[in-house]
Order: C-alpha cells, then structure tokens, then sequence
C-alpha cells in the first residue's frame, strides 16, 4: 500500500504512568476501570487502550455538545421527550401474570392455584 498524500507514520511514544502507593485498601476506586487519581481507563476489542484523564471528562461535560440531545432519537414519551403529567402507562391487566389451572410456585398450600386464594 502507498500512502495516501506523502504522509509519514508517526512515531509510537511510550504513554506516561507514575506509581501511586495506597496504605489503606479504602483508597481503592470502587471500579476496574478507574484510578485512584480519577482517570478512567479502558481497551476496545480490537486492543487499543482507551484513558481518559478526569480534567479531560470533566471539561466535555460542560461543553455545548454534551447539553444538545442526539439528532435522529425516536419519541419516547417520558424518555426522549417529555411526557404529559397525568399520564399514566396503559398495562394490559389481562396479560399480566394470567395463570389458568397452573399451581403456583411456593406460594401458599400445594395444589391450589393463585386464582383459589
């Protein structure tokens, strides 16, 4: 393959790490993927590493496009957009654990039905 342009491939650099000792196990971060300085880390399945340093994270939280909702959402009323305040799910009672003749599991005597209690 030729490269597209002239363009050379850059030069792999070795990614900067430091040691941080812990004395107490409570110093530990809740996750896997997250270091006790607040850097999250992570690999694709293809191998690449991804890091994400905290200062990075937190400034895209603030940015304009984090406050801008995705184009191309479907309409989920109360999900993706706001729904009507006395709105309540409709639920289809008669589908909702409908049991005919079958003994319920570890709920009252044997051999009785949850319709019979």
């Amino acid at each position: 393959m030729s490269s597209a342009g002239g363009r050379q491939p850059s030069q792999s650099r070795a990614i900067p790490t430091r040691t941080v000792t812990l004395s107490d196990a409570a110093q530990l971060p809740a996750d896997y993927c997250t270091t006790p300085g607040g850097t999250l880390f992570s690999t694709t399945p293809g191998g690449t590493r991804i890091i994400y340093d905290r200062k990075f994270l937190l400034d895209r939280r603030n940015s304009p496009m984090a406050k801008t909702p995705p184009c191309h959402l479907p309409n989920i009323p109360g999900v993706t957009s706001p729904g009507e305040a006395g709105e309540e799910p409709k639920v289809d009672t008669n589908s909702l654990n409908h049991q005919e003749g079958k003994p319920s599991m570890g709920k009252g005597p044997p051999g009785r039905s949850r319709e019979d209690l």
